[in-house]
């Protein structure tokens, strides 16, 4: 493939337009190779695009990723570690549209991460002109609505480069497509897993949750990942009209435009349905696609990490960084030469439902547990059960799908591989004067929590 960055790649400040949709899994869509036709528009765009094929999260759930794509900085040197924030983000710190408004561009958003978390997000409002806020509401058409508040900030000021995040939040849980996309990829007994099984993991759990999405065949599992697909394919065609409004205002063929999701979903991965979390692949391997004027679209294999989003837009764009080191790189290097090394590791951080690191290498994965917090309050696992402190290591040019644990028979690499999330793990906290947050903060959503949250969403039943 040649060069993917031409000498003739335009200067100036073109508008960026970043579309961040959440809980969206890669292998869900066919840009990345899955069979069922879910995507046809944001495989459209990725055609015109470079479509990073590994890219990781370096936290989850929302709240964390999303954090560390607006600063360019890792988990542990936010210190946002938890969904919803138990942690504020520093006045110092400068987000993407902060540091694209101070240099010149108009900056608007159709979002919902300030109003969610009775406002523990409120940091995501900073540096926006404008900002069309909206609570999530599963079971209708929402996204076209956010589309068209997209569209109408889009056409409000062209005496400016725009920066616009709008963020989707198909196909989040509770899943509940709209016609014709209900049916739309459902083929009825067609999945391996029986539902049942899925329930009997933690009955009281299970039940209300799955209750939770009005579910027309309650025990098919291939219709719920039906309806996970049916929202897919609800708000591709959101992006798709975006992408079209976007052209009509003349503001799509010279943006930059990025497609990218904050974390995937489990369907299995680790004994998890219907969620995200827990650091399989499954969670922490995103979209991201990129649009870019002057640039040949190809793809790109190289391990990369949300942390590079912003040194990236602001590479292209030429906005300035802020003074203080960033854990981000840009990926220009990658768009100049696609057989550029990209990163060797990315680690990866969760405290919300439980509590994890993980180190994603191109050829591994580890994920260790974190049981208890400094102070030695245990902290539960996913279910609300204790938790094992061991280790799991996959292999993943064997085992892709993280299916076998390989810690105990091949102990050297074990100990490798978590001497390595140790050093790491420990020039992040460096970075930062407090203590380390995912032993002081605590669970974001502890089980009891969330199970007594979503219970009274039914009225206790």
């Amino acid at each position: 493939m040649p060069d993917l960055l031409p000498a003739d790649v335009p200067d100036g400040m073109p508008d960026i337009v970043v579309v961040g949709i959440d809980t969206l899994r890669p292998d869900h869509l066919g840009c990345y190779g899955y069979p069922r036709p879910t995507s046809p528009g944001l495989d459209a765009l990725a055609a015109q695009s470079v479509v990073f094929d590994t890219t990781c999260a370096a936290g989850i759930p929302t709240t964390p990723a999303f954090t560390t794509l607006f600063t360019g900085l890792h988990p542990l040197v936010h210190r946002v570690v938890t969904h919803p924030a138990r942690h504020r983000l520093g006045g110092d710190v400068r987000t993407l549209p902060q540091l694209a408004q101070a240099a010149g561009y108009f900056t608007a958003a159709c979002d919902n991460l300030v109003v969610q978390g009775q406002g523990r997000g409120s940091w995501f409002a900073r540096g926006f002109e404008q900002y069309s806020g909206f609570v999530y509401t599963p079971f209708q058409d929402q996204s076209a609505r956010i589309t068209d508040a997209a569209l109408s900030l889009a056409a409000e000021r062209r005496d400016a480069p725009m920066l616009l995040f709008v963020h989707y939040w198909d196909p989040h849980t509770p899943y509940g497509p709209c016609p014709p996309y209900d049916t739309m990829h459902y083929t009825p007994g067609s999945a391996s897993v029986d539902l049942a099984d899925v329930r009997a993991l933690a009955p009281d759990y299970y039940d209300v949750f799955l209750s939770d999405m009005r579910l027309r065949h309650p025990d098919d599992y291939a219709y719920v990942v039906a309806q996970y697909d049916g929202e897919i394919s609800q708000v591709d065609a959101q992006v798709r009209r975006l992408a079209d409004g976007l052209s009509g205002l003349g503001r799509f063929d010279d943006a930059i435009f990025v497609v990218l999701s904050d974390h995937g979903e489990c369907f299995g991965e680790g004994d998890f349905h219907f969620d995200h979390h827990g650091l399989y692949d499954a969670v922490t391997r995103t979209v991201l696609t990129m649009r870019i004027p002057g640039v040949q679209p190809g793809r790109c294999g190289a391990l990369v990490s949300h942390e590079d989003l912003l040194p990236t837009l602001c590479d292209l764009a030429g906005i300035p960084l802020p003074a203080y080191p960033l854990t981000g790189r840009s990926l220009r290097p990658l768009l100049a030469d696609p057989a550029a090394p990209g990163r060797d590791a990315v680690v990866t951080v969760e405290s919300t439902r439980q509590a994890s690191l993980s180190l994603r290498t191109p050829t591994h994965k580890l994920i260790q547990p974190i049981t208890e917090l400094l102070d030695g309050t245990p902290l539960p696992d996913f279910y609300g059960r204790a938790r094992s402190a061991d280790p799991l290591v996959f292999d993943l040019s064997e085992d892709p799908g993280e299916t076998r644990d390989v810690a105990a028979e091949r102990p050297d690499l074990t100990a490798r591989l978590r001497a390595e999330l140790a050093r790491r793990t420990g020039e992040l906290l460096t970075r930062t004067d407090g203590p380390d947050p995912l032993r002081t903060q605590g669970l974001g959503l502890p089980y009891e929590h969330f199970l007594r949250r979503l219970t009274a969403r039914h009225g206790g039943h």
